[in-house]
């Protein structure tokens, strides 16, 4: 059915914002979905389950089977997938690994759809971790499935039947030992939290072993393996340590931090280090990062340049690497402000972003260039061979505005230098936290940039076709778009997991063929949505 234009035109109208700097934007996109998705960055920071609860009953309204493919897209840890019976998943599986969003999300299904949420709840585990399992029980017992006026209902025999199961499964089992909640004396538990924890271990151990199981649930907890280097510490049993049995997060704070060199392990550690190829680490580029200014010792820089390879090679792997756009990045005054839900800037995650992509992408003739623009625009090279290097040589500093324009200004002077179009990127991915400033006329950005590159003189098909791939950081705004209803070749991504950017640049199926690459905004979240595990998902 054709949308009446008068409702379609004034809801456009309704839609109209401004950027901080007076920009012309939109509250909407027109497609919740796209809207969402093109949000992350903003979620990143734990929402109240009231916001969470009426964007998921808006999507489920809309469109269920994506609802729910979305709710599991945003908690999807980024690497190949094991599912419960051991079997992976053939390729690697990309998300944005939030949390608190995603935990939410589950527990408004587990509400309102139960039959949704428990057909798929075995997928939980594999697309993030048991732990979030125990996450919404704990959430439960603290607020009484009551919270930020919403309720919620988790059935916990059935919930426990399956922590249970996965006990039992010798593919998964300590893994669940792993996150079972210790429990500790009631004087021991001074937040709710703590006393939620409690009353879970509890309920686990009664159900596990019937009467007086404290004893009994103590020893299964403690008869893990996959935390054995946690135990080695609480034991003081440091020069016993496996470097190979530690998650990733823990071995970056153990070589950013002190607990290397005060332990006398700086031998061990750098033999270890010096047989790896690449060192095992899950999580953000920007991550790795935060304490570059720390590092002082070289086993420090090295054990950050593998686990940044370890992130490169999953983002590489069945993904098309080879791309004619440049990176764009925004080092205006804004993006001093804290990215959401890090202790970081937009500026330097999007510095980890911008240096991640040059590696992520680097068969094409601009991988190792970007474009920084503040109150102009400047062409850099990435200067360096490692990393570590890179990012310490570069000298870029936050200043001025956030002349998106300038960009394209720059495009036009080196066309005026008689510079062929085949040898201008037909892109950019701009990382940036959104807030251009307002341009001459009354246009958004998007529409500007295209009539500066008509007015230098790029044809109608190079202007037509021009990706402008948005990768927006929130600091503290809320998201605004360019564009309304849907658009070709205007992109928007969000939150920090760069590795998604294979979506657009093309993903490569089990047999090696590309799929079909995105045209525009909607169809790029459908291409998200379109991933071997995902599809597992059951709505009917």
């Amino acid at each position: 059915m054709t949308q009446n234009s008068f409702l379609s035109n004034a809801a456009q109208l309704s839609a109209i914002t401004r950027s901080t700097n007076g920009a012309l934007k939109y509250s909407t996109t027109g497609n919740s979905f796209v809207d969402q998705f093109g949000a992350l960055s903003s979620y990143t920071r734990p929402r109240t389950m009231s916001d969470i609860y009426s964007d998921m009953s808006v999507l489920f309204s809309q469109n269920k089977e994506y609802a729910v493919k979305f709710a599991f897209y945003i908690r999807m840890i980024t690497r190949v997938v094991t599912y419960p019976n051991g079997q992976k998943s053939s390729t690697v599986q990309r998300g944005a690994g939030l949390k608190h969003e995603a935990i939410v999300r589950f527990m408004w299904l587990a509400e309102n759809h139960p039959d949704i949420f428990w057909a798929n709840v075995h997928l939980i585990p594999a697309i993030g971790s048991w732990k979030d399992l125990f996450k919404m029980l704990e959430m439960d017992a603290m607020y009484d499935g009551v919270l930020d006026g919403v309720t919620f209902n988790i059935d916990w025999n059935k919930l426990g039947d399956f922590i249970l199961a996965g006990l039992a499964n010798p593919n998964t089992s300590e893994l669940v030992k792993k996150y079972l909640p210790t429990i500790k004396p009631k004087s021991a538990c001074a937040t709710r939290e703590a006393h939620a924890k409690n009353k879970v271990g509890k309920f686990l151990a009664r159900k596990i072993f019937g009467n007086k199981p404290y004893e009994q649930y103590r020893k299964l907890k403690s008869s893990g393996t996959a935390h054995s280097w946690q135990q080695l510490i609480s034991k003081g049993f440091m020069s016993q340590i496996d470097f190979s049995s530690v998650h990733g997060k823990a071995l970056a704070a153990m070589s950013s931090g002190k607990f290397i060199i005060n332990n006398k392990l700086e031998n061990k550690f750098t033999e270890w280090l010096s047989k790896q190829d690449t060192v095992k680490f899950v999580g953000y580029p920007h991550e790795l990062f935060s304490k570059v200014d720390q590092i002082t010792k070289s086993y420090q820089s090295v054990t950050l340049n593998k686990q940044f390879e370890t992130l490169v090679k999953v983002a590489k792997e069945n993904a098309v690497d080879n791309t004619s756009m440049i990176v764009v990045r925004d080092t205006s005054g804004s993006m001093l402000s804290a990215a959401n839900g890090t202790s970081m800037s937009c500026f330097n995650i999007a510095k980890a972003l911008a240096l991640f992509f040059s590696y992520m992408l680097d068969k094409g003739a601009f991988a190792n260039s970007w474009i920084e623009f503040n109150r102009q625009a400047k062409l850099h090279t990435w200067m360096g061979s490692t990393p570590y290097e890179k990012w310490a040589n570069d000298k870029s500093q936050v200043i001025g505005n956030t002349n998106f324009a300038s960009v394209f200004k720059l495009f036009a002077e080196i066309k005026q230098r008689n510079v062929p179009e085949s040898d201008f990127p037909n892109g950019i991915i701009c990382i940036s936290d959104g807030e251009f400033d307002a341009t001459t006329l009354n246009q958004t950005n998007v529409e500007n940039a295209k009539m500066i590159l008509r007015s230098a003189g790029f044809s109608e098909e190079f202007v037509s076709n021009f990706k402008i791939v948005l990768w927006n950081l929130q600091g503290s705004s809320w998201t605004k778009y360019e564009t309304y209803t849907t658009a070709e070749n205007t992109f928007y991504f969000s939150g920090y997991d760069a590795s998604t950017m294979a979506f657009l640049t093309g993903v490569k199926d089990v047999d090696g063929n590309v799929k079909a690459t995105p045209k525009t905004d909607v169809e790029l979240f459908e291409a998200a949505m379109d991933q071997e595990v995902l599809n597992q998902i059951a709505v009917q």
